[in-house]
């Protein structure tokens, strides 16, 4: 009753998205591994049926705006989103965000919090079991997020922003729980009134909390800490074809290396990654609060070390997602 009242007093918008897409490699699997699947080479590694899926996904976003100081817009939002796979049921998860961004005229000042609980990353061997006992390994991720946005000073927006993220495991992974920062900013400037650019950057720090966890007397506690730079451009076209249309194309580039002195910690001792993804999509305003999406996303992983030659066997992959869905808005 409370918020149906607030809702006829206060301003507010919101976005509701459907969609499905294909995902080739749904776990990241290298190519070796893949072929290991298929030719059911050790197969109890693998305690799925596929290795690509059909997701199917719905997302909310919703604000609520109110001026609480002189003409200063207050917004409070909400997003949700939801995401179910075909066959690897398992493999589903869900986000949800939390929101409030203060206006201060050309500035802006936006804190949010963020949370995926239960995300399955893969199937990995059972620290406390026999080898041949392969596990879920799930991990729920938290994050508190400040940015603050700087608009329209010629054509040019700034945005600099800080995160603190946790990274909480299970407990039979509980050697990877993690707590980190995040650092970082993004600039975009319209270049005339249909195509802007967009450029960002960010550095990424994350400590591993596996110090004080017990380990097997014959087995080394892994330390996945690291620090990552991260680099993005991007392109927005807006356009007429048939329906007014929005594309838009995005590069990201990621290098992490892992900081661990432990040379008998193998998969990440004097390891180094390259991760790159692109992404097309066009987006169609076919009625009124009705938009089409379109999308391809390509993404891969190059990973190297110092002691273990063949790493590449294990952790590079490389992946695609093609999808399609509406977004109806108001």
């Amino acid at each position: 009753m409370i918020f149906l009242l607030i809702i006829a007093v206060w301003d507010y918008s919101y976005d509701v998205g459907v969609a499905a897409k294909y995902d080739n490699n749904v776990y990241a699997y290298s190519d070796e591994y893949i072929d290991d699947f298929i030719n059911q080479v050790n197969a109890h590694r693998f305690p799925f049926e596929t290795y690509d899926d059909l997701i199917t996904s719905a997302a909310l976003n919703f604000l609520l705006r109110n001026r609480f100081f002189g003409k200063r817009t207050t917004t409070f939002s909400l997003d949700v989103a939801a995401n179910h796979y075909l066959q690897n049921r398992d493999k589903g998860f869900a986000g949800y965000r939390l929101g409030i961004r203060q206006s201060l005229g050309k500035y802006a000042l936006k804190l949010s919090y963020r949370i995926i609980p239960g995300y399955l990353i893969r199937y990995y061997q059972n620290p406390q079991t026999p080898t041949t006992d392969y596990i879920g390994c799930r991990a729920t991720y938290r994050t508190v997020s400040a940015k603050l946005s700087v608009m329209k000073i010629r054509t040019v927006n700034f945005d600099v922003y800080y995160s603190r993220r946790w990274d909480d495991y299970i407990e039979e992974f509980n050697r990877y729980d993690a707590d980190g920062h995040i650092l970082g900013g993004a600039i975009q400037k319209a270049l005339d009134k249909y195509l802007d650019v967009s450029i960002s950057y960010n550095y990424r720090l994350s400590n591993a909390d596996s110090a004080d966890v017990a380990a097997p007397s014959n087995e080394i506690t892994p330390d996945g800490s690291y620090y990552q730079h991260s680099f993005g451009g991007g392109l927005n076209w807006q356009t007429v074809f048939i329906f007014p249309t929005m594309f838009r194309c995005l590069y990201d580039y990621s290098y992490r290396s892992y900081t661990t002195s432990l040379e008998e910690d193998q998969f990440h001792f004097g390891r180094r990654d390259h991760r790159h993804r692109i992404m097309f999509s066009t987006q169609f305003r076919v009625l009124t609060g009705l938009h089409l999406k379109l999308s391809l996303i390509r993404q891969w992983r190059d990973a190297t070390s110092q002691i273990y030659p063949n790493i590449d066997a294990v952790k590079d992959y490389s992946k695609y997602q093609v999808g399609a869905g509406l977004e109806f808005y108001h």
